[in-house]
């Protein structure tokens, strides 16, 4: 993609469309909250601000500061001059590196460093720690030379008492627009995607992170004329892949996001911190509807996405298990810190157990209809999270020799209501999902389920009034008032087969 130092890209339209073979003009955007606006006077700067690699963060909100020009922005140039807490503004230097022109500032005083760029559009350059890797001490923003050469008029031909500059800041957006338009057989006059309300989609995301882990987020369209669907991190080398939006910071708590619906627009988002790692499944959504994804909150467990099913592909079984879908939602995921185990048994006879990686593979098995078992064991890390302790999942199904077929595992999704903190009323309403992913929109759900709950880390167990609503099963919890943590076992079965997975620590109570 393009880097963030151009402000506007261009396409020629096509005077005709293409009549042979196919052709595929995509536009796709992710349209953020502005993450810097400064304004003075009648003027605002907002299209021609850049903030810089290797500046720390602007200050939330809305601040003002004084405004101080120092030419080139050398250390000498400060003699005499009160910056300490302003804005100082420079023009971008030939002879004047971008680390000294900023340790100077701040070795003043400044609150923050503004560039006037020198040649076309915003500035791009790296304004942190020599070492190109540690952020600076001040905050800095390019400014596009005809805007900066006006600002700096401003500040010259006014009192310093009277020059003010309105800055208003949002370094972690609280709202994005991903949006995506295939053009197919021609540039159209007006490439622009869709923003109207029939045109997008509400996704509600709850970010809850460890406390201090910085989580990362991006999403990515999967278009019909890739090689390979959007699938991170399993696409490999060589294989054609749209580029996804760049991985970005995010705050935890809430954040809306609007994307592009129906019309075949399919997306697949992502989150990770330094040790764990998780994603979605490949979604297409329908216009004007709204979604809640809730992220490294519970209930954390074994949880498959459709392109990673394992598939029976004639005499063998290969595929991906996942230890680590997070948030109860129909994610999947790995961690670093925590640990998985899994094996593969055709009856009660083991066939593979798990190497050091999530991938499964075993060859020659017979070829007809046998009753299989994957039976996956997870252990959580109480230094990355307190939920959960461990899990326990086993999947039985059938299985016999065909060309190439999904195995019908069913995957478990949860929703309960929690608080930052992971934990629920002690009367919440606890839903229970069981479906078999098939190509992240159509599933074919189970036939009965069961819930057992214990809030004595599984000692005991209490099995649970279970009522059908829509496509979820629920049911009310009844907590003693001396618990403070809910275990859980469910069971759902289908006609070749079924799953039962216990969470030990699923969550906690108020």
């Amino acid at each position: 993609m393009p880097s963030a130092a151009y402000d506007s890209l261009w396409a020629l339209p096509t005077r005709h469309r293409v009549t042979e073979g196919s052709f595929v003009f995509t536009t796709r955007i992710r349209a953020k909250q502005t993450p810097l606006k400064i304004a003075y006077g009648r003027h605002d700067l907002d299209q021609s601000l850049l903030v810089q690699h290797g500046s720390p963060p602007f200050v939330e909100g809305i601040t003002r500061a004084g405004a101080v020009f120092i030419g080139s922005g050398s250390a000498g140039e400060y003699s005499g001059a009160r910056v300490r807490g302003k804005a100082v503004v420079v023009r971008r230097s030939a002879s004047v590196a971008p680390q000294e022109q900023v340790a100077a500032a701040h070795a003043a005083g400044a609150a923050m460093f503004l560039v006037v760029n020198d040649g076309d559009g915003r500035g791009d350059e790296w304004y942190g720690a020599p070492d190109g890797n540690t952020t600076g001490q001040i905050p800095v923003a390019s400014i596009a030379m005809d805007h900066g050469e006006q600002l700096i008029a401003a500040i010259r031909g006014a009192r310093p008492a009277d020059m003010k500059l309105e800055v208003e800041a949002h370094p972690l957006p609280h709202y994005p627009y991903d949006l995506v338009d295939y053009h197919r057989q021609a540039v159209p006059d007006d490439p622009s995607a869709a923003t109207d309300p029939g045109s997008l989609a509400r996704i509600e995301n709850d970010f809850e992170p460890p406390a201090g882990a910085q989580v990362l987020e991006s999403r990515e369209d999967s278009p019909a004329y890739e090689f390979w669907p959007a699938g991170y991190p399993y696409a490999g080398f060589g294989m054609v892949r749209v580029p996804p939006f760049s991985r970005e910071p995010v705050a935890a708590g809430h954040r809306t996001d609007w994307v592009s619906a129906g019309r075949g627009i399919k997306w697949q988002q992502y989150a990770s911190m330094p040790t764990w790692a998780t994603f979605t499944d490949i979604q297409e959504f329908v216009p004007r509807t709204s979604q809640h994804q809730r992220w490294f909150g519970p209930i954390t467990r074994p949880r498959m996405v459709s392109f990673e099913i394992p598939h029976r592909i004639g005499n063998g079984v290969g595929g991906t298990v996942a230890g680590f879908g997070d948030g109860g939602a129909a994610h999947s995921g790995d961690a670093s810190v925590m640990s998985r185990e899994f094996a593969l048994y055709q009856g009660d006879r083991l066939l593979v157990r798990n190497g050091p990686s999530p991938d499964l593979s075993v060859v020659d098995l017979p070829k007809r209809v046998l009753p299989y078992r994957l039976v996956v064991d997870t252990k959580g890390n109480p230094d990355l999270t307190p939920y959960p302790k461990v899990t326990h999942t086993e999947w039985r199904f059938l299985s016999g020799e065909v060309d190439d077929e999904a195995l019908p595992l069913l995957q478990l999704d949860y929703d309960v209501d929690l608080d930052s903190a992971g934990r629920a009323a002690r009367n919440a309403v606890f839903s229970i999902l069981a479906a078999v992913p098939r190509g992240g929109t159509a599933r074919e759900s189970s036939s009965a389920v069961r819930l057992e709950v214990s809030y004595d880390d599984g000692a005991t167990w209490h099995q649970q009034d279970l009522r059908k609503t829509g496509a979820a099963w629920q049911a009310r919890l009844h907590a003693p008032g001396a618990a403070r943590l809910v275990s859980i076992r469910v069971t759902a079965d289908r006609r070749d087969g079924g799953v039962t997975q216990t969470v030990i620590r699923a969550f906690g109570l108020k």
